[in-house]
């Protein structure tokens, strides 16, 4: 948005008044105001950041949580069903089920991956 003669109207990136006004204001210089030390005691005041040694350890038991999920997974799975209407319809389901595990585990991967960020 661009301010002209107390109007505002909405600009483009290729909008050469919003190009003057934007290299204007980014060559404004401010006075610079005294804080008396405020900014210093806060950054002090901040807790430290976690350490590498907690967030490893933190991984871990996502990727075990991981793990166990997929070995509840597994073991809850009709697998011996599954193989026996495989072999009565001759259609062999075993790489659609490893894909399905595979998947399964990569989704989970990124979940933790995404619940990191």
């Amino acid at each position: 948005m661009v301010v002209k003669d107390g109007v505002i109207s909405p600009s483009g990136s290729n909008d050469p008044d919003f190009d003057t006004w934007l290299s204007q204001q980014l060559q404004f210089n401010e006075p610079h105001l005294d804080d008396d030390g405020f900014c210093e005691r806060v950054m002090a005041d901040l807790p430290p950041a976690p350490a590498k040694r907690s967030e490893r350890r933190a991984t871990r038991y996502q990727y075990a949580a991981v793990v166990a999920a997929s070995a509840i997974v597994c073991w809850q799975f009709p697998l011996d069903e599954v193989l026996a209407q495989a072999a009565q319809q001759s259609i062999s389901l075993y790489s659609l089920v490893g894909v399905a595990v595979l998947s399964s585990l990569v989704a989970m991967t990124g979940g933790i991956f995404a619940a990191r960020r």
